[in-house]
């Protein structure tokens, strides 16, 4: 993802997702475990008040998660 001159943001969109075999939620949650994060009920928690706020690698992340 990138910014043009303008401001405007692009994705090429030749990234795939890896493909995840059974349930994805299952494997998040061993993987997570594996590297010793611990979710609970605050993982879900609002960090930042307004989109503005996010960080970019953050928000970047999260729109290419999306895609």
């Amino acid at each position: 993802m990138f910014f043009d001159p303008r401001g405007g943001t692009h994705f090429e969109g030749r990234w795939k997702p890896a493909a995840i075999p059974g349930d994805a939620i299952e494997a998040l949650e061993r993987e997570n475990r594996r590297r010793g994060a611990e979710p609970d009920w605050r993982t879900a928690a609002a960090r930042w008040k307004r989109i503005e706020d996010v960080p970019d690698d953050v928000l970047f992340g999260a729109m290419e998660a999306m895609g």
